[in-house]
């Protein structure tokens, strides 16, 4: 017999016994919840029958004190018929459950005689309640009645009516101590057979375990054994086979295994002696070229600098004409502030009065404040143009707002309105040049997408905010012409510009993604045509990291 059909064997016998066990638990419990049934609906007979009786001499009684008191008893009559009407057809429906249940249990039940019963005892009743509306009408109208009518009246209620309802109850009693015997009878079979039949499966599941187990644990344990002495080298090893059935198909698979694993072994010796030699030479190989490698890295990081400076410079040079003429406004109104100081000096020969003297100062006041916007605009220059792309540290973003919005100043103002809100946010970690670069290019292409002669109706609008823990989040928004939807996906792509030729090179947007990742940070879009365009820099804060730098 193969294993397989010797665990066939197990199961099946195994699940009848369970499924036999299974049936008798079942016919059980239904036997048991069919007989708390048919005792329920025996002693809810019982109790109607009880409360039939027991009602009669308050009714009687209620019916007297009506009378006495000029009440209406039709009310009372009214509501006796009523209850008798349920509690007949109550009995009525409760008699034909049980004689469902007893056909049931293949013993016949008169459905006829339990209406005709209930039928002659219902009217029974009702020809005496009709007897005690008389009495009462009559004794209301001042006719001659007996003392003891009431009595009488009860009297021939316990004669006619009441000792069929105790008959009632006493049958069905005596039916419900014969439902209980026999519950108590197959209860106690019940369990002896939930002895008896455990005990006969466990024995049969345990002897049938034992004469499959037995002789298959003995197999495993030499294929475990020879299995071991195989994966410890051992490939001469042969393992025993015995029979036809899996495990023996085992044994015979695993002595082909360490047939081929002899094979195997001698190959690899002679395959092991070439890849050495193979090996020494191929890291040779790449010894130069990840020297080679190297250099070619070296060079490519010195011409991404080049390329960042360059479209910087070229930013720079955009801005030439606008910075020029920031610096020209301050510039005039210095020479001519100096101009006027000059003739002043020359005109007065001795000391200048006291408004004279005010004037003076006011000159040179604004004068001094000139030079110091002079002072400002070749500063953030010089920020911009510096090449120090490699040191990091703390970086004030609202500064570098400042800055880039005032070399940006000639672009935007014919265009439209300036908004910065980037006060309170905690210093980034990056490069102030760097970054000033990266908001110049967005500023321009934000006015750039924006016709001139229409400021008051537009807005570039730069927010900064802590979005996230540990991280800063920057906003440049316009209410530009938008980027359409088929540009999107590109336009952080090298050289992908929609500005006409000479115009623009295509790589600034590409080279702002650079500078932000290369920061840790990320840079998005989101653009809807005809509504504007935002773009969204966020990057770590400076106290969230441990590596030294200086400010930027």
């Amino acid at each position: 017999m193969t294993l397989r059909s010797k665990v066939w064997l197990f199961v099946v016998v195994a699940i009848s016994l369970v499924f036999a066990m299974g049936v008798e638990l079942f016919n059980g419990t239904r036997r048991g919840m069919h007989s708390r049934y048919h005792l329920s609906l025996i002693q809810d007979q019982i109790d109607i029958y009880g409360r039939m009786h027991s009602s009669t001499w308050p009714f009687v009684d209620a019916l007297r004190h009506a009378q006495r008191d000029g009440a209406n008893i039709t009310r009372i009559l009214h509501e006796q018929d009523r209850r008798m009407d349920q509690d007949f057809a109550r009995l009525e429906e409760l008699g034909l459950q049980e004689a469902w249940l007893s056909r049931e249990k293949d013993k016949p039940f008169d459905e006829e005689q339990i209406h005709e019963r209930i039928a002659l005892l219902h009217g029974a009743q009702h020809r005496w309640v009709m007897r005690a509306e008389q009495l009462a009408r009559m004794m209301g109208e001042g006719g001659e009645v007996p003392p003891d009518a009431w009595w009488d009246l009860f009297q021939d209620f316990e004669a006619h009516i009441g000792e069929h309802l105790e008959a009632a109850i006493v049958a069905e009693r005596a039916k419900m101590e014969e439902l209980r015997r026999i519950w108590d009878e197959r209860s106690r079979l019940g369990n002896k057979l939930a002895r008896l039949i455990p005990s006969v499966a466990l024995i049969l599941v345990m002897g049938i375990a034992l004469t499959i187990l037995d002789p298959i644990q003995h197999a495993l344990r030499e294929l475990h054994a020879g299995a071991e002495r195989i994966g410890h080298g051992d490939f001469e090893h042969s393992l025993p086979v015995k029979g036809e059935d899996e495990l023996a198909s085992l044994a015979r698979a695993l002595n082909r295994m360490a047939a081929e694993l002899r094979d195997l072994m001698l190959d690899k010796q002679r395959y092991n002696t070439r890849l050495e030699e193979t090996v020494r030479s191929r890291t040779a190989e790449l010894a130069s070229a990840n020297i080679q490698l190297g250099e070619s890295l070296q060079q490519l990081r010195e011409t991404q600098d080049q390329l960042l400076f360059a479209d910087r410079l070229a930013t720079v040079g955009r801005l030439a004409a606008g910075v020029g003429h920031e610096i020209n406004n301050p510039l005039a109104y210095i020479l001519s502030n100096l101009r006027y100081l000059q003739e002043e000096l020359e005109r007065t020969e001795g000391a200048p009065s006291q408004e004279e003297r005010q004037e003076l100062l006011s000159a040179i006041s604004e004068a001094h404040a000139g030079a110091e916007h002079v002072r400002l605009i070749v500063q953030d220059l010089k920020v911009l143009s510096r090449q120090d792309d490699a040191t990091l540290g703390p970086v004030e973003l609202a500064r570098v707002v400042r800055g880039a919005a005032k070399m940006a100043a000639h672009e935007i103002r014919p265009r439209a309105r300036f908004v910065a809100d980037c006060e309170g946010v905690p210093p980034v970690l990056g490069n102030g040049a760097r970054l000033g670069q990266v908001l110049l290019n967005l500023l321009i292409n934000a006015a750039h997408a924006i016709e001139p002669g229409h400021v008051e109706r537009n807005e570039i609008r730069v927010v900064a905010r802590e979005s996230a823990p540990g991280r800063v989040t920057m906003e440049v928004s316009d209410t530009g012409m938008g980027i359409p939807p088929e540009n999107l996906s590109r336009i952080f792509e090298p050289f992908f510009t929609t500005k006409p030729v000479g115009v623009g090179t295509g790589l600034g947007l590409s080279v702002c993604r650079s500078i932000i990742t290369a920061l840790s940070g990320e840079l998005t879009v989101e653009s809807e045509q005809g509504k504007g365009t935002t773009f969204r820099i966020t990057l770590p804060i400076a106290e969230e990291f441990d590596s030294p730098g200086q400010p930027a």
